[in-house]
């Protein structure tokens, strides 16, 4: 299996997985895939963010001899940002989100190496922590890696718009 750095041409497999991640994943309805205009809008997104130096997306192609543009069995997105540091570290850290492999590509390490990659990227850049929000389907994965549930900060969230 070979996990590469998404390109422009990937968006519209990377929008797909995204669709597939919140239809089969999320703990509520969410139907996407056919919303044209929220395709376009995820799509405008990946472009932006896949330009920037401090995110990285990274996907396995189906048939690895593809390449870019191909069908993609899996993919995973990191950011890293910069925090004012604490007493300790420098004070940048990632945040890993849209894990997704496609159905019949599950149960074969496709998330782990996913996972594995986006951890070391984060590593490259100088991140001294990582965190993410985890489906139930994915929980395991995480776990595995070392991720865990609590810590001592609660976190909080709410709408904006």
């Amino acid at each position: 299996m070979i996990v590469r750095r998404a390109t422009p041409a990937d968006i519209p497999e990377i929008v797909r997985l995204k669709a597939l991640l919140m239809e089969t994943g999320w703990p509520w309805p969410v139907a996407v895939s056919e919303d044209e205009d929220w395709r376009r809008r995820c799509a405008e997104a990946a472009a932006v963010l896949l330009a920037r130096d401090t995110y990285a997306c990274f996907v396995v192609d189906v048939d690895p001899l593809a390449g870019e543009g191909g069908s993609l069995a899996g993919c995973v997105s990191v950011a890293v940002e910069q925090h004012l540091p604490g007493p300790r570290g420098r004070g940048l850290s990632a945040y890993l989100s849209d894990m997704s492999t496609d159905v019949p590509h599950r149960g074969r390490g496709i998330g782990t190496a996913l996972l594995d990659h986006a951890m070391a990227w984060a590593r490259e850049q100088g991140a001294g922590r990582i965190e993410l929000h985890s489906t139930e389907s994915g929980r395991r994965v995480y776990e595995r890696a070392g991720f865990e549930a609590d810590g001592p900060f609660r976190h909080l969230g709410r709408q904006l718009v």
